[in-house]
C-alpha cells in the first residue's frame, strides 16, 4: 500500500464494511483489490477478518498478480485457524508451486504448510521437496521455513525432512543459508556431523548474509566449535599450574598464530626467540578452527546488537585467551543502545566480567550510571564496575560509588546495591578495605536514611567475619551504637557479631544482653532470635554472670507469638537445663559455640553463569523450556577432512550474488 492508500486504516463505518463482501464477489480486478485492500488494513489494525475467509478463498484462482498477492497474505494469515476451509482450495496451491513468479510460489508454499491438518503432511513434505530445488533462493528460503512447520504439525516425517534440510545446508545463496541453519537448529540441532561438508561455506558466507541469519549461523557454529575443536586454551592452563610463567608465553604463542599487527609490536628482539620456542613447543589450532574465528571477528563491527552479541559469545567459548579481548570494546560499543537491548548486553557483560576481566581493562566509565538508566540497568553496571576495580582505578570508582549514596533522588533500591558493591570491593581489593570500612563506619553514625544504615550495617557485618580478630574495634562501636538503630535487619546483625564474637568483647556482652532484656517485648522477631542466640552463648561462656539473664530470656520466649522463637527456646531448655539427653547436653558448647564458616561476597548475577551465554535461560536466571547447554571440548576431534567440501551438488544453484542481493 501507498500513502494514498492511508484512508484504508481509518475506522470503518458499517455500510464499508458490507461493501467488502460485494467487492470480493465483483467480476471486477479493481473491485477485488479494494475489497483485499479493506481486508488487510483490518488486519493491520487489529480487526478480526476471518468472517471473510471464504469469500477470500473464491478469488485464489484470479488472474490479477496484485489480487493474487494480497489474497495469499490474508490466507497465509489465517489458515492456521480456518484450515478446513483452507483445504477446499488445495489443489489451487498446489498449482501455483508451478507458478511463473516466485512470489507466487512462495505464498503458496507458506498458504499450504500454515494448514494444521496433519491428514495433509504427506503433501506439504511433496511441497517443499518440489521448492528446495527452486532456481530462486526467494522460494528456496521459504521452503527451509517451511520445514520446520510441517516438522511441528507431524514430527514423523523428520527422516524426509532431514534429506530436505540436507539438500538446503548445500545451497550457495546467501539468502538461503541463514534460513537453512534455523530450519537445521528445529528440527535436529543434536546431528552436527551435518554440518560438516558445509562448515567451510558457512563461514566465508556468514559476513554477507542478512543480520538475523547471522546471528543464526554464528550461534550454530559456535556449538560445532565446541563439539569438533580441542580447548583453544588447554595448554595454557596447564602450563599456568606447572609453571609460574608457562601462561604468559603461550599466550604469545598464540598472537603468533594468527599474525596480528599489535600482538608482537611490544616485544623486543631478545625475547623473539623465546617466543618461536613457545611456537614449537605449543599446539597449532585447526586451520577450521582458525578459519571460524577470522571470518566472524570483523563482524564485531556491526551495527547490530544481536550480531555483536553473537560473536562475542563465539569469541568467549572458542577463542585463545588474548583473542577474547578484541570483543571487549564492541560489547562497550553497543551499550550506547536502546534500555530493552542495553539491558541483555550487561546481562552478558556481567558474566563475561566474572572469567575475563580484561576485557574490559581502560572501560570501567563506560559502565558509570547515567540518570536516564532505569534501575535494572543500573543494578547490573554497579555489579560490572565493583568488578572492574584495581589498585589503578579504585579511587576513581569509590568516588563515584560515594556520589550515588549521597544522591537522594536515587532509587533505595540502588543505594542499597551501591552499599553493596562497596563492601564486595572491600573484600576483594585489600588497598581499599580500610577506607571502605572507615566510610561505612562513618555513614552508619551520621545517616539519617534507616534503609542505608542497616545495609550498611549488613556489609559490615560481612567483612568483620572474615578478620574479626582485627576490627574488634568496630565491633565495640557497633554495639554502643545499637539503640540509636531502628531498622530490624541492622539490630539482628550487631545482636549477631556481639554473640558470635563475645569472646574479644567478654565485659560489652553481658551490658549488651542486659540492655536488649529491657527492650525484648518490643523488638522484632528478626531481633528477638539474635537476643536468645547471644543469652545462649553468654549462657555457656559465662554461666556464673548470665544465667538468671537466661532464664528470663527463655521465658519471655516461651509465650512469644512467633512459633520459630518458641521451638528455639524449647530446643534450648532441652539441651542446657533439662537431664533428659545428656550425651547431647554434654556437646551443647559444641552445638552452639562452634565458628561459622565466612560468607562469601559474590555479585548477584553470579548463578547466572552455569547458564551458555547469550540465551533466555542466562538472562532470567533459570532453565527454561528448549534450553540446550553449551558442549564441552572434546579429548579428540576427527580429522579435518571431514569439513571437506560435498561433491554433492544438487542443493540450490543460486549463487552468493543472487542470494546477497536478497539478503540486503
Amino acid at each position: 500500500m501507498s500513502l494514498s492508500d492511508a484512508h484504508y486504516f481509518e475506522e470503518m463505518s458499517v455500510k464499508k464494511y458490507e461493501e467488502i463482501r460485494k467487492l470480493l464477489d465483483s467480476r471486477e480486478k479493481k473491485d477485488k483489490l479494494e475489497g483485499m485492500k479493506r481486508l488487510l488494513a483490518m488486519i493491520s489494525i487489529g480487526r478480526d477478518a476471518s468472517d471473510f475467509f471464504t469469500d477470500v478463498v473464491k478469488n485464489v484462482v484470479s488472474d490479477s498478480l496484485e489480487v493474487k498477492k494480497l489474497v495469499y497474505t490474508f490466507l497465509t494469515h489465517y489458515a492456521e485457524s480456518k484450515s478446513n476451509e483452507a483445504l477446499l482450495t488445495i489443489n489451487t496451491f498446489q498449482k501455483d508451486l508451478s507458478d511463473t513468479n516466485q512470489l507466487i510460489r512462495s505464498s503458496a508454499l507458506r498458504v499450504m504448510t500454515s494448514i494444521r491438518v496433519a491428514i495433509i503432511a504427506q503433501l506439504q513434505v511433496m511441497a517443499v521437496k518440489q521448492c528446495v530445488r527452486d532456481s530462486s533462493p526467494y522460494v528456496r528460503k521459504a521452503a527451509a521455513h517451511a520445514v520446520a512447520k510441517v516438522y511441528s504439525l507431524d514430527p514423523e516425517q523428520l527422516p524426509a525432512l532431514q534429506e530436505l534440510i540436507i539438500i538446503l545446508l548445500q545451497d550457495n545463496s546467501t539468502m538461503v543459508v541463514g534460513s537453512a541453519i534455523a530450519a537445521f537448529n528445529e528440527v535436529c540441532p543434536d546431528q552436527m556431523d551435518l554440518l560438516h561438508g558445509n562448515y567451510r561455506k558457512m563461514c566465508r558466507l556468514c559476513a554477507d548474509t542478512d543480520e538475523w541469519g547471522q546471528i543464526m549461523i554464528i550461534n550454530t557454529l559456535t556449538r560445532y566449535g565446541r563439539a569438533y575443536f580441542l580447548d583453544p586454551n588447554q595448554e595454557t592452563v596447564r602450563d599456568g599450574e606447572e609453571e609460574g610463567e608457562g601462561k604468559k608465553k603461550k599466550k604469545k604463542k598464540k598472537s603468533g598464530f594468527y599474525s596480528d599487527d599489535d600482538s608482537s609490536s611490544g616485544s623486543d628482539s631478545s625475547s623473539s626467540s623465546e617466543e618461536e620456542e613457545e611456537e614449537d613447543e605449543g599446539p597449532e589450532l585447526d586451520p577450521d578452527h582458525a578459519m571460524l574465528l577470522s571470518s566472524t571477528q570483523p563482524l564485531l563491527r556491526s551495527r547490530n546488537s544481536g550480531v555483536v552479541m553473537a560473536v562475542a559469545t563465539l569469541f568467549h567459548y572458542l577463542a585463545p585467551r588474548d583473542q577474547v579481548a578484541k570483543a571487549g570494546k564492541s560489547l562497550v560499543r553497543v551499550l550506547k543502545n536502546n534500555r530493552e537491548t542495553q539491558y541483555l548486553v550487561l546481562c552478558n557483560v556481567a558474566t563475561l566480567v566474572q572469567h575475563r576481566r580484561d576485557m574490559f581493562e581502560g572501560s570501567a566509565k563506560e559502565f558509570f550510571l547515567r540518570a536516564q538508566d532505569p534501575t535494572c540497568c543500573s543494578l547490573l553496571k554497579l555489579e560490572i564496575l565493583s568488578q572492574l576495580v584495581t589498585d589503578a582505578n579504585a579511587q576513581l570508582i569509590m568516588k563515584e560509588f560515594n556520589a550515588y549514596i549521597k544522591d537522594a533522588s536515587r532509587d533505595p533500591v540502588l543505594v542499597a546495591a551501591t552499599i553493596q558493591a562497596i563492601g564486595r570491593v572491600s573484600a576483594w581489593v585489600p588497598s581499599v578495605t580500610e577506607s571502605c570500612l572507615r566510610g561505612l563506619m562513618t555513614l552508619i553514625g551520621t545517616s539519617k536514611n534507616e534503609a542505608m544504615v542497616a545495609e550498611s550495617v549488613v556489609v559490615v557485618r560481612t567483612l568483620v567475619q572474615q578478620a574479626p580478630e582485627q576490627r574488634v574495634k568496630m565491633i565495640r562501636q557497633l554495639a554502643k551504637l545499637l539503640s540509636n538503630l531502628q531498622a530490624p535487619s541492622a539490630r539482628a546483625s550487631v545482636v549477631w557479631m556481639i554473640g558470635a564474637y563475645h569472646h574479644l568483647v567478654p565485659l560489652l556482652a553481658p551490658d549488651a544482653l542486659r540492655e536488649l532484656a529491657t527492650s525484648f517485648k518490643t523488638e522484632t522477631p528478626q531481633v528477638k532470635l539474635q537476643v536468645l542466640n547471644l543469652a545462649c552463648k553468654l549462657f555457656l561462656s559465662d554461666r556464673e554472670h548470665t544465667e538468671k539473664l537466661f532464664h528470663y530470656i527463655l521465658d519471655m520466649c516461651r509465650y512469644d507469638t512467633d512459633f520459630d522463637i518458641r521451638d528455639r527456646t524449647r530446643l534450648m531448655r532441652a539441651l542446657l537445663l533439662s537431664s533428659t539427653a545428656p550425651l547431647l547436653q554434654a556437646q551443647a558448647a559444641e552445638i552452639f559455640l562452634s565458628p561459622l564458616p565466612c560468607p562469601e561476597l559474590v555479585v548477584p548475577s553470579k548463578n547466572n553463569a552455569s547458564f551458555a551465554l547469550n540465551t533466555l535461560s542466562h538472562c532470567v536466571g533459570h532453565e527454561v523450556p528448549h534450553y540446550a547447554p553449551i558442549p564441552d571440548h572434546p579429548e579428540e576431534v576427527p580429522d579435518s577432512s571431514v569439513r571437506d567440501p560435498s561433491n554433492n551438488t544438487d542443493g540450490g544453484g543460486g549463487g552468493g550474488g543472487g542470494g546477497g542481493g536478497g539478503g540486503g
